[in-house]
Order: C-alpha cells, then sequence, then structure tokens
C-alpha cells in the first residue's frame, strides 16, 4: 500500500504584522489574527487526513513566524508528496464600501500536477458555504515555486470583509475548510476519503450533540409525563 505524506502550511505567525482584521464591533472590537483561522484549520485538516490514511508535515508547527524558505526546505527535505498552504486574504484592511470577498486557490504558473490538485480541491470548496468563487489563480509564489512537489495555496475568504472575517474563528467553517480540502487531496492521490464519525445523542422529540444535554431534555420530558429513551447514534 503506497503511504503519502502531505506537507501542511498555516501560513504566516500570529505576530506577522498586518495579517489581522480591522477591529470588528460586533466582537467588542475584537481583532482576529489570520493564523488563528490558518492554524485551526490546518490542525483539523491534519487529522482529516491522518483518518484517511495519509501522513502529514506541520512546515510551520508553532506561533513563530517561519520564514517561507524554511517552510519549503523542510517539506523538500521530506520529500511530502503535496504541499498545502492554507490562507485567509485581504485587500486594503478596512470594512467599507470596496470589501472584496471569496476564496481562491493559487497554483504556480504552468503547473499541470498542481493545477489538477487545486481543480480536486475547489469542487469541494464551491459546495460549502456561501462565498464568491474566484477561481483556480496562477501565482509566483514562493511556496508554489521552490516546492520539489504540486502545491497549492487558499486564500479561503477576506479579513476585510466583516462576513467573512467574522467566519475566521467560527469552528463550523473552520472544520468546513478542512473537510473540503481533505476530500479534494484524497481524490488527488486516489485515496478513499474516510469521514469522522460523531455520536449523536436522539429523543424522539430531538437531537442533541452531547449526552448531558440529552439526558437534561429527558428529565424535563418526565416531569411532563413523557417517558423517552436516549439512544446514541454513530453520523
Amino acid at each position: 500500500m503506497v503511504k503519502y505524506l502531505v506537507a501542511l502550511d498555516d501560513g504566516h505567525g500570529m505576530k506577522t504584522a498586518g495579517k489581522r482584521t480591522p477591529e470588528i464591533p460586533e466582537l467588542d472590537d475584537r481583532v482576529i489574527h489570520e493564523n488563528e483561522f490558518n492554524r485551526s484549520v490546518v490542525n483539523y485538516l491534519s487529522a482529516e487526513l491522518k483518518r484517511s490514511g495519509i501522513d502529514t508535515l506541520l512546515v510551520a508547527p508553532t506561533d513563530a513566524d517561519t520564514s517561507l524558505f524554511a517552510r519549503v526546505s523542510l517539506a523538500n527535505k521530506n520529500n511530502a508528496d503535496l504541499y498545502v498552504s492554507i490562507h485567509y486574504n485581504a485587500l486594503d484592511g478596512k470594512f467599507d464600501s470596496k470589501d472584496p470577498s471569496g476564496h481562491s486557490i493559487h497554483i504556480f504558473t504552468g503547473s499541470r500536477k498542481s493545477r489538477r490538485l487545486a481543480e480536486c480541491i475547489h469542487k469541494y470548496l464551491i459546495g460549502g458555504t456561501d462565498q464568491k468563487d474566484r477561481g483556480i489563480v496562477e501565482s509566483n509564489f514562493h511556496v508554489l515555486r521552490e516546492s520539489n512537489m504540486p502545491a497549492i495555496l487558499s486564500e479561503n475568504g477576506f479579513m476585510d470583509n466583516k462576513r467573512e472575517a467574522i467566519l475566521m474563528i467560527d469552528k463550523d467553517f473552520q472544520r468546513e475548510v478542512a473537510v473540503e480540502h481533505a476530500k479534494g487531496i484524497c481524490d488527488y492521490l486516489g485515496v478513499k476519503y474516510v469521514p469522522e464519525v460523531r455520536t449523536v445523542y436522539r429523543l424522539r422529540v430531538g437531537e442533541y450533540s452531547g449526552l448531558d444535554e440529552a439526558n437534561k431534555a429527558r428529565t424535563r420530558l418526565k416531569s411532563l409525563g413523557y417517558e423517552s429513551t436516549v439512544v446514541a447514534d454513530k453520523i
């Protein structure tokens, strides 16, 4: 059985200058750093790939602003089969009438294998959260140009679009982006994607994400004279 290794890059570091949202009034003027999103998605993506039998290499495993050279060199040294860099885009750093939106996937100019990888991921991205599709773009980025393997860099929204800025810390959105990338990577490598098995707790009158929540609902129902059994389902 062929064993694959995917290098994962969580674009930038926590203290990289400028890589953050404007202050968000709806979140008490909170500023979200790009790496908060990038790091979470890479961690989720690593788990998705490992579950599907694919090894991963985190090329920037700390919060430090690891250089682009160091990231790519580590992937090349370890003979990674693919290089995937997760990012969030920005235009002018302001919430205003010019707010851009949407996701895009970048590849090095003329790389046919990278384009095929991008196409595999793109078909899942466009089926997720409603965002503008900015397509597959040829770019001369260092991590795309200097990697010895097919490589993509995905921009998954805009930090200076308020709706998409708030999505950056939405755990469901982070997981969704990770799953979309994982499915595309699996398709490219010809590996069966293995989804996460989650347990939900069902009563006849509803569904709950935790056992405690389900038991509380059961107790409330019993006080009304309604008996119900909690059943755990794998989904």
